[in-house]
């Protein structure tokens, strides 16, 4: 699985362009939702953040999996997106990104994540770890973060004291 995390609110807004551009977010229900920034929590807190600041998204879409063509293909067969959209805001890894774009050529699709690396998921600690970082989060190896939040998980010691 991979590992990505929501780009910073200003980055995404930066990419879109003026406010009045119907917008559609696709969310990936797999990686994404498990790391915080994807599925239906991760689309719709990006979704009234861009509302409040006056964005026009007119739909939130989330798919199993972002990088699997037969989802998005069975997406685009159930739901017709307008033409009146002309961006796709992305909440997958880069590898759903690609195969959203793919899907939708016609439309401009903004990846609104960075990937950190690839993940092991532990069910019963309800962590994942980060155990193949990319480069640029080497530093990162072995930490483990909490699944749905992909909050960085803080191991406190405790120490005994003697009397």
């Amino acid at each position: 699985m991979i590992f990505s995390k929501v780009l910073p609110y200003k980055k995404i807004i930066e990419q879109l362009g003026d406010r009045e551009t119907k917008i559609a977010i696709i969310s990936c229900n797999g990686c994404a939702r498990i790391c915080g920034c994807g599925g239906f929590d991760g689309a719709n807190k990006l979704r009234f953040k861009l509302i409040r600041d006056g964005y026009n998204v007119t739909d939130v879409i989330v798919v199993l999996y972002a990088c699997s063509e037969l989802s998005l293909k069975e997406l685009k067969r159930k739901i017709k997106l307008t033409s009146e959209i002309k961006t796709i805001i992305s909440l997958a890894c880069s590898a759903g990104w690609a195969c959203i774009t793919r899907n939708f050529p016609d439309k401009k699709v903004i990846n609104a994540t960075e990937d950190i690396g690839l993940i092991v998921i532990d069910k019963e600690k309800e962590v994942f770890k980060l155990t193949l970082p990319y480069k640029k989060f080497e530093h990162q190896a072995k930490n483990e973060y909490e699944i749905g939040t992909g909050e960085l998980v803080s191991r406190k010691k405790i120490i005994k004291l003697e009397a």
